[in-house]
C-alpha cells in the first residue's frame, strides 16, 4: 500500500498530538507528585484536640486568620477533643496528605508520645513550626503561708508531702513539670489534679491548696489585685513587668518548661506544600495582630518561634526527657 503526502502528514500530527499528550500527563503526573501547582485551592482545616476557648484552641484561631489573608483561602478550626489531644492527631494522621489538613499541638502530644498514649510518633508527622513557649510558674495566695520562694522550700523541706500543688491533668504536663521540679529542688509535694483550670484557681483562692503550677496570663487578674503572686517563674531570663519574680535558673533549678503550641501535618505531604505553610507561619506570628493578641495574652514574654526542622528536634528532646520521668512515676 502507498501512502501519499497527505497522509503522510497526517500520520506525522497524530503521532506529535499523541506525544505531546504523554508528555503533558507525564509533567501533570509529576506536578502532583511533587506538591506543584496553585495550592491551595480551597479551604484548609486546622484541628485542635480540645474544646474552643482553651490556649490551644484561641492559638489556632489567631494564627488561623493571618495565615488565611497569606495564603487567600480560608482556614477553618475544628475542635476534636479528647484523649488529651490524641484524637485530632489520629485524625490528621488519616487524612490526605495534602496540606490541607493541619494539627495545632500543645506540650500533650510529646507527652502522649512518652507515655505510648498514641500510635502516631512524630515519624507520622511533618513540624511546620513552634510559635508559643509560654511561661509556667509556681502561684500562691500572696502574703498567706509563704512569705517567698526560699520560704516555700524550707517547708517542703520540712514537711515532704504535705504541701499541696494543683495542676490541670494527670499525668499531663503540668504534674510532669513539678516532679521534675521536686526532683531538681530535692523536695517532695502532693500534686492534686484538677479537670480545669478554673477549677484549680478556685481551689487555690479558697484555701483548699497551698499553690498552683499556671501560666501568667489565665491568673493575671488575681496577680494584678494582689490576690495571687508567683513564688518562681520556669524561665531562664528575668520577665518584662515582672522583675521582682525569681526565676528557676537563678535559683540553681535546671527548669524551663513552658507549654509549647505549633502546627504539624502529615508526614507525605510534598516539600513545597510544607514550605509555603512554613512561610505563611512565619509571617503570621509576625502580624501586627497576632503580636498584639500574644501580647495580651502574656505570651510575649518568651520567644516561642522555632521554625520546622528545629521544632521537630525539639519534639524529639521532650519526648526523651517525659519519657524518662513517666517511667520513674
Amino acid at each position: 500500500m502507498k501512502f501519499n503526502k497527505f497522509s503522510l502528514l497526517s500520520l506525522l500530527i497524530i503521532l506529535l498530538l499523541v506525544l505531546q499528550g504523554c508528555s503533558s500527563g507525564t509533567s501533570a503526573k509529576s506536578d502532583s507528585k511533587n506538591g506543584a501547582g496553585n495550592y491551595p485551592e480551597r479551604d484548609i482545616e486546622i484541628v485542635v484536640g480540645w474544646g474552643a476557648g482553651g490556649g490551644t484552641d484561641t492559638f489556632a484561631r489567631s494564627i488561623a486568620k493571618e495565615m488565611s489573608d497569606t495564603l487567600g483561602v480560608n482556614i477553618n478550626v475544628v475542635n476534636l477533643p479528647g484523649a488529651s489531644g490524641a484524637n485530632a492527631g489520629d485524625h490528621t494522621a488519616r487524612q490526605p496528605a495534602d496540606g490541607y489538613t493541619i494539627w495545632a499541638i500543645s506540650s500533650n502530644y510529646p507527652i502522649n508520645v512518652a507515655r505510648n498514649t498514641t500510635p502516631h510518633d512524630l515519624s507520622k508527622y511533618t513540624a511546620i513550626g513552634r510559635v508559643q513557649q509560654d511561661t509556667m510558674s509556681l502561684q500562691v495566695l500572696k502574703g498567706k503561708k509563704f512569705t517567698d520562694y526560699e520560704d516555700f522550700i524550707k517547708q517542703a523541706k520540712d514537711n515532704p508531702g504535705k504541701i499541696s500543688v494543683g495542676g490541670t491533668g494527670a499525668v499531663g504536663f503540668d504534674e510532669l513539670v513539678l516532679r521534675q521540679f521536686e526532683e531538681k529542688a530535692g523536695i517532695k509535694l502532693n500534686y492534686i489534679s484538677y479537670e480545669d483550670a478554673g477549677e484549680m484557681h478556685a481551689a487555690l483562692l479558697g484555701g483548699h491548696i497551698d499553690g498552683m503550677l499556671e501560666e501568667i496570663g489565665p491568673s493575671i487578674a488575681q496577680i494584678e489585685d494582689g490576690s495571687v503572686e508567683m513564688l518562681l517563674a520556669f524561665t531562664d531570663k528575668k520577665l518584662e513587668g515582672f522583675e521582682e519574680t525569681p526565676i528557676s535558673t537563678e535559683e540553681g533549678i535546671d527548669l524551663t518548661d513552658g507549654q509549647e503550641r505549633g502546627l504539624l501535618v502529615h508526614a507525605d505531604t510534598p516539600d513545597e506544600i510544607v514550605e509555603t505553610l512554613q512561610k505563611a507561619l512565619e509571617k503570621a506570628k509576625d502580624s501586627e495582630e497576632y503580636k498584639k493578641y500574644e501580647k495580651d495574652s502574656y505570651l510575649h514574654l518568651r520567644d516561642g518561634w522555632l521554625s520546622g526542622e528545629d521544632f521537630k528536634k525539639n519534639l524529639e528532646k521532650n519526648i526523651k526527657t517525659y519519657q524518662s520521668i513517666v517511667e520513674g512515676l
